[in-house]
């Protein structure tokens, strides 16, 4: 028996959603989201992974349908200061797009991305100053106390409106300490220091379950979902394991246009909720139930026997071995 298949847990394709009675329609339902108390019109965060790709779309993409967009830590890290000032200063078409994420003045409400380093303090008042909303710190090592410090000087940094997000962590015991210091969220995931060697057997939804089940005692304070999110049905499980919110990504980096992958991903969202009698996010995540599948019924789920003549831009073949 591999390593793998000794560890415990159910990835997103391990399960299904059961259906429910429902008389909720997809456009009727409330897509409002929270990261900490901060409140966001959908509950999907993303930054840009490949590096040819236009950021400033994917960050308009996402923010236009109500998520959070990242901008992406840079080599230079004055590229990404002069990024987030430029956006934070921008002003969204809220007549074409009236779900946009931004604030009273009509400027996008925009997240910047940090990672663990000597200069991370510093770096963080630079962003908040530039105009940054949310702070995203990855951590890139096995968390410790000189780690937990750090979180703890970000934290203490901040004005009360600016919001801070800790990952990648899989392990609850972490997950406590860091919303003991004050983080606005969890980012629940594989860790860098995780058994697992990738994530192409993950139990992500397990390890969302597990963080958000220590948010429980935090009620200000939520779960952000990140990786292993393959089609937009993925959005709806994490949801109802226990996220508040789902990093999309990974899905929108494959994709040729952010703005119809963001708009597929809020349809199969809002489908998803209806399938399951769930008119708002905090309904999905208290009355959702799980039922395990098997590789054949992960098959099963998917279509199969016919041929595919254009790929939906929600959609990606995949199978577990």
């Amino acid at each position: 028996m591999t390593e793998t298949k000794q560890l415990h847990g159910l990835g997103y394709d391990e399960t299904l959603l059961v259906p429910a009675a429902s008389s909720v329609l997809p456009y009727q339902v409330d897509l409002q989201a929270k990261l900490g108390t901060f409140v966001m019109k959908a509950p999907l965060a993303a930054s840009r992974l490949n590096p040819d790709a236009d950021e400033e779309l994917l960050l308009q993409a996402v923010a236009d349908q109500g998520g959070l967009g990242i901008v992406a830590a840079k080599e230079d890290f004055d590229d990404e200061v002069q990024l987030v000032k430029a956006f934070s200063q921008a002003k969204a078409d809220v007549k074409d797009k009236p779900n946009a994420l931004v604030d009273e003045q009509g400027r996008y409400q925009i997240g910047a991305e940090l990672w663990l380093n000597e200069a991370v303090v510093e770096q963080a008042q630079d962003l908040i100053a530039a105009g940054a909303k949310v702070l995203v710190l990855y951590l890139g090592q096995t968390y410790d106390e000189q780690a937990a410090t750090t979180v703890r000087t970000i934290r203490a940094a901040l004005p009360a409106d600016r919001y801070l997000a800790v990952g990648t962590v899989e392990d609850p015991t972490v997950a406590k300490d860091l919303f003991e210091a004050g983080v606005a969220a969890v980012i629940a995931g594989r860790s860098v220091d995780s058994a697992w060697p990738d994530d192409k057997h993950y139990p992500f939804l397990t390890t969302v379950m597990g963080v958000a089940q220590v948010a429980e005692a935090y009620p200000d304070q939520t779960v952000i979902a990140q990786g292993g999110i393959h089609y937009s049905g993925d959005v709806v499980k994490a949801i109802a394991g226990g996220a508040s919110a789902v990093m999309v990504a990974d899905y929108l980096q494959r994709e040729d246009s952010f703005e119809d992958a963001v708009f597929q991903i809020d349809g199969g969202l809002r489908a998803g909720m209806g399938y399951t009698g769930a008119n708002d996010l905090e309904t999905l995540r208290t009355s959702a139930q799980f039922v395990q599948i098997t590789d054949s019924g992960l098959k099963e789920s998917h279509p199969h026997d016919v041929e595919i003549t254009k790929q939906a831009p929600n959609y990606v073949a995949q199978e577990r071995d």
